[in-house]
């Protein structure tokens, strides 16, 4: 039988922020949470290399994910960006083709612990991979599920009277007994050479598969449907809110202290920042020095 996952369906920005407060978790203690932030409620928790499509075979599947990777890989040599782990040794173990821990070595074990901080790297640059992105702070989350909901808002030009239909999410995920789950690995990897990454106390979920060469993988690649389709109860929970207050929970966003500049910080994130506050519209979020920013 299908679990259910709880859904919390938050009506304004003060009862959505009130609802992932760290000091009132929505699990029994003990409990250590992650939280993913989505624009629209509707979306599955599918990393983005397989919303491209999966690939018929196993392999060939894999050999796709590598190429991402080894042409990123190549694409920072050319201009002299440094990539975890490197050294001669790792290059020819996971970066040659024709290793046996190459995309030609077993494909059950895809992808290595090895890649991990370099698939990080990759995916916090917007290359997708088979990792998800998680925060150990629930506002983290927020802001990334606000900016990205208002972003799509914007780009389609949609009317303030379409939004109150559409919501956006926060899912919040137990990794306390994660153990129960083997499928589901958290991947923590060092922020010393990932800026976003430390800034946005990233995590990463990996939901393996079994296959073989010549044969399709087997198992879900959605973590919410894989926990639906389990006889235990979900380590996950989602909290939505209309688009329609996404500018004023944008407000508290900043307030707290989590802006585009604090999680991306860089010239992009500045200019995420900047983006953010301009989109929005004074009496609904955010006030730019005191002007009307219409």
């Amino acid at each position: 039988m299908a679990n259910t996952i709880e859904v919390k369906h938050a009506a304004t920005a003060a009862e959505f922020w009130s609802l992932l407060s760290p000091e009132k978790p929505l699990f029994p203690q003990p409990c250590k949470l992650l939280y993913r932030g989505q624009g629209d409620d509707r979306w599955n928790l599918t990393p983005g290399v397989l919303r491209r499509g999966m690939s018929s075979t196993a392999d060939f599947q894999v050999f796709k994910e590598w190429a991402y990777i080894e042409t990123f890989v190549r694409h920072c040599d050319s201009i002299g960006l440094p990539v975890p782990n490197d050294s001669p040794s790792f290059r020819e173990q996971f970066l040659n083709q024709n290793s046996p821990k190459g995309p030609g070595g077993g494909v059950s074990e895809w992808p290595q612990t090895e890649l991990h901080p370099l698939m990080a790297l990759a995916q916090h640059y917007r290359l997708p991979t088979r990792l998800l992105d998680w925060s150990t702070r629930a506002y983290v989350a927020a802001y990334f599920a606000i900016s990205d909901a208002l972003a799509r808002k914007i780009s389609r030009s949609c009317k303030e009277s379409d939004t109150d239909a559409e919501r956006l999410a926060v899912w919040i995920l137990d990794i306390e007994k994660r153990a129960l789950f083997h499928e589901l690995k958290v991947v923590a990897v060092p922020g010393g050479n990932n800026a976003n990454l430390a800034a946005q106390s990233g995590r990463f979920t990996l939901l393996t598969q079994t296959g073989g060469r010549g044969t399709p993988f087997k198992g879900e690649i959605a973590l919410d449907l894989y926990f639906a389709a389990q006889s235990l109860p979900p380590l996950l929970k989602k909290v939505t809110l209309p688009i329609a207050e996404a500018p004023a929970a944008l407000s508290l966003c900043s307030l707290y202290g989590v802006t585009g500049a604090t999680l991306f910080p860089d010239y992009y994130g500045a200019a995420r920042a900047t983006e953010d506050a301009l989109s929005t519209p004074p009496d609904k979020g955010i006030s730019l020095w005191g002007f009307d920013l219409i």
